[in-house]
């Protein structure tokens, strides 16, 4: 299934749900409150062939169990390493430590890599059939962390979790909000198979990074962005038409960006996916 899905060279309308948050998805789930339950529902209901279960939620489990009796793809999704440390620092200090401190900030990583793996682990129990890892390096106009720290400190320590995965039989996606052009040879180089193009972007910014990524051979996913979906129903038919196109000249698997926290939006990301289906 997970083989499928993820072929670069597979030129289909593929489609997939990420980070929507269960209240969100009422309009497809029947209602159903428990969000294990809805996500299963809303695969079900979208026709879907993979979605995004966060690790650390009490449902995650029952989730991929759902997912999987519905022969939909679960994409195991745990946070990534440098943001924990970040966080603790304070995000104006910690992205300034990255710069300053880079030694102090790669030990600090270095002591949360068991734990996310560990948490890798349970989804490679449980049978998921890809992992997503999530570190937002980007923002809608670039990085947020800086290129170099990126490329030397901390891709080779993802690769750590990669590799890991992949021994497992994962391949593994990484998931970051924004602009990610000047990381993506360094996401190929530590062994992503792809990346989701998450929150910050319009569908303008989304074409330039994929077809950047598709130069490296990465996988995309994404594509049906908030932003134009949060414009109505005639744009976001337009998009999804766009979007259809660009996903049968290969290499894109159709989803929101993660930033969808409303039922209208999953609503506007049905038209979107209906006209891409039709593109």
């Amino acid at each position: 299934m997970t083989s499928d899905v993820l072929d670069s060279k597979r030129t289909s309308t593929a489609f997939g749900l990420t980070f929507v948050p269960a209240e969100a998805l009422d309009p497809l789930s029947r209602h159903e409150v428990e969000p294990a339950g809805a996500l299963g529902e809303a695969s079900r209901e979208l026709e879907a062939d993979f979605a995004f279960v966060p690790c650390g939620e009490a449902w995650s489990a029952d989730a991929v169990r759902i997912l999987l009796r519905m022969d939909v793809a679960p994409f195991w999704a745990v946070d990534g390493p440098l943001w924990p440390v970040i966080e603790e620092y304070g995000v104006a200090e910690g992205l300034r430590a990255t710069l300053l401190r880079s030694e102090e900030v790669a030990a600090r990583i270095d002591e949360r890599i068991d734990s996310v793996i560990e948490s890798i682990g349970q989804g490679v129990e449980l049978g998921s059939r890809a992992l997503v890892i999530a570190e937002d390096l980007a923002g809608s106009h670039g990085p947020l962390v800086a290129p170099d720290f990126a490329i030397d400190v901390l891709f080779p320590r993802l690769k750590r979790l990669v590799d890991f995965a992949s021994a497992a039989g994962l391949p593994t996606i990484l998931h970051s909000d924004g602009d990610t052009r000047l990381l993506l040879g360094a996401i190929s180089r530590a062994g992503f198979a792809g990346v989701h193009a998450g929150g910050g972007l319009d569908f303008d910014g989304f074409e330039r990074l994929f077809q950047a990524a598709r130069k490296l051979d990465l996988v995309v996913i994404g594509g049906l962005q908030t932003v134009d979906l949060g414009r109505g129903f005639p744009r976001a038919a337009e998009l999804g038409a766009r979007a259809g196109i660009l996903a049968k000249s290969g290499g894109l698997l159709l989803a929101d960006d993660g930033g969808l926290t409303e039922p209208l939006q999953v609503a506007t990301l049905v038209a979107a996916l209906m006209s891409a289906r039709e593109a």
